[in-house]
């Protein structure tokens, strides 16, 4: 894991956001100083740690890469407590944190980015807005699991807005 860090874990990140789209992610990566290899690379060697049978799991696996969160504070869903965990990714998306949000024993429940702080912003622009700036401009929204790793969707009658990692990449009118 050394030498893993938050710029490596936003190129991971964006391996799934090609998925929707490749035009983001290719000048993405350039921005953070990387080739297509590299940011490859970075994906694989997550995904080798996600499955080691020696590297730490869920919120100590976060820590080892991430360092320690930047912030954490406790949620009530409905008995039970969890942790949400922040780290300021800075980068890509200097508006936003990575939020995991953990269970007993440090087991990760969610991983998504989020807005910590910054003003939401006035529209629902692709690439800037999260899951959370689309429920606050659409409180009657429906959120729907596409039952695809690190996608959601958002609906309202009029348009379908789709995340990866909880960062806003399609808006699709019905």
């Amino acid at each position: 894991m050394i030498g893993y860090a938050r710029r490596e874990f936003q190129l991971m990140l964006l391996r799934r956001m090609a998925d929707l789209r490749p035009d983001l992610v290719e000048e993405a990566y350039r921005q953070l100083g990387a080739s297509k290899a590299q940011y490859v690379a970075a994906n694989t060697r997550w995904q080798r740690m996600l499955r080691s049978r020696t590297a730490p799991q869920g919120l100590q696996l976060l820590r080892a890469v991430l360092g320690p969160s930047d912030a954490a504070r406790l949620i009530s869903v409905g008995d039970a407590e969890v942790t949400a965990h922040l780290w300021h990714l800075g980068g890509l998306w200097p508006e936003l944190s990575w939020e995991a949000i953990t269970g007993h024993e440090g087991f990760v429940l969610r991983g998504q980015l989020v807005r910590t702080g910054a003003p939401q912003p006035d529209d629902l622009t692709p690439w800037r807005c999260v899951i959370g700036d689309v429920l606050a401009a659409h409180p009657d929204a429906k959120q729907v699991d596409p039952q695809t790793a690190a996608h959601w969707r958002v609906e309202t009658p009029d348009v379908v807005y789709r995340f990866v990692h909880g960062l806003l990449l399609t808006v699709t009118p019905r």
